[in-house]
């Protein structure tokens, strides 16, 4: 029987427009330092005209706005006070936890650091925001802002999987951790639901969905996940 949706209320969805006016100052602020950069190129070349910010304040805003290392630098740098104190459970859709989780995840997004899936440094983003991570893992997906992934010692995560953590249920919002064993391999557009556990050794099929736990070992596969061998 479908669960009736409750529709979220008024003050969230101000609370909500209030907590995008941080995300449109950022993607501003990136538009605008391309510019300066533009500027200081041009005045270089001789064009007087070009307005111009001081050097040192260029190389800066382009080092955290524009380069891998100061995107995901900045993105952990706020997601990390942002969710201070969010712990697994439930909570109120559209509540407080909600929306602290809602706009570190579009602060990350718009920071640019969740568009490296893929590089080396992905791994280091996922340790700045908390997450636990062994050595030699393969990481493809964004981490969790919420940073309670836990991820063993070469175990591998391939492009799309979804990391986050949480999911809505009617008027529900449910956080939970997400583990990964030892030389693991969770396949392509897999979710892992909060609470899911990937045992050591254990192969989770392309396009799965796990809720719970896959034992040690053994290969799952559908959604959602069960053993298939």
């Amino acid at each position: 029987q479908a669960r009736e949706v409750a529709p979220v209320p008024r003050t969230a969805q101000l609370l909500q427009f209030i907590a995008g006016l941080p995300l449109l100052t950022l993607t501003a602020a990136r538009i605008g330092t391309w510019f300066a950069l533009g500027a200081w190129v041009a005045g270089a070349l001789g064009a007087d005209w070009a307005p111009q910010l001081p050097t040192p304040a260029l190389v800066v805003l382009a080092i955290i706005l524009l380069t891998p290392i100061g995107r995901i630098v900045l993105a952990a740098a706020v997601a990390r006070p942002l969710l201070g104190g969010v712990r697994p459970g439930r909570y109120q859709r559209g509540g407080s936890v909600h929306l602290r989780v809602w706009l570190a995840e579009r602060l990350a997004e718009a920071s640019g650091a969740e568009n490296m899936a893929g590089a080396p440094w992905l791994v280091y983003y996922a340790r700045l925001l908390g997450n636990k991570v062994g050595s030699g893992v393969d990481l493809h997906s964004a981490p969790p802002v919420t940073g309670m992934l836990t991820r063993g010692h070469r175990c591998s995560i391939e492009p799309e999987v979804d990391l986050t953590g949480h999911w809505i249920d009617g008027d529900l919002f449910h956080v939970g951790p997400i583990t990964v064993g030892n030389d693991a391999t969770v396949g392509a557009r897999t979710t892992l639901l909060p609470g899911a556990v990937v045992g050591k050794n254990a192969d989770v099929a392309p396009g799965s969905g796990v809720v719970g736990k896959v034992k040690n070992g053994q290969y799952w596969k559908g959604s959602p996940a069960v053993k298939s061998g």
